[in-house]
């Protein structure tokens, strides 16, 4: 195995990646609901997501990893990149939905809202993919002025 993809800062990466898609995956299943007024994908999914909070607030060696500095960190990196899109754009591009097209229900207000999150945390993970491409190289170069 290649020590270097094991390395302090993926499995921060890893986990607010995990759970970024969680929420993001969440949120479609809500709109997947409004648009087919069918609420089994919902409950699924609500399932899903307690299950897995359930799971972080009871088994001690996760929430002792999740508790760590460079975990909430990456954690509240991936929370203002999925949050702050929808909060911010949404309601000026929505604004200019209705004046362009008119009225629409809310589940496309609500299919905004997913876009603009899917988006958010595409960002996020190509950030997290130029950060490592950063860390790599960098590591390359202080082992090639190490020999």
């Amino acid at each position: 195995m290649n020590k270097r993809l094991f390395y302090a800062g993926s499995w921060p990466d890893s986990a607010a990646l995990l759970e970024g898609a969680l929420w993001v995956g969440y949120a479609w299943s809500i709109q997947w609901s409004l648009v087919n007024h069918q609420s089994l994908v919902f409950l699924l999914a609500t399932l899903v997501v307690l299950i897995c909070a359930l799971t972080t607030l009871l088994w001690q060696p996760l929430k002792l990893t999740l508790a760590r500095y460079r975990v909430r960190k990456r954690r509240t990196e991936m929370w203002m990149h999925i949050l702050y899109p929808p909060m911010l754009l949404a309601p000026p591009l929505w604004w200019l939905l209705e004046r362009i097209v008119g009225s629409l229900p809310d589940a496309q207000q609500w299919t905004l809202a997913c876009l603009l999150m899917t988006v958010g945390w595409l960002v996020f993970l190509i950030s997290l993919l130029i950060k490592r491409l950063i860390r790599q190289y960098r590591q390359s170069l202080s082992d090639h002025a190490a020999d």
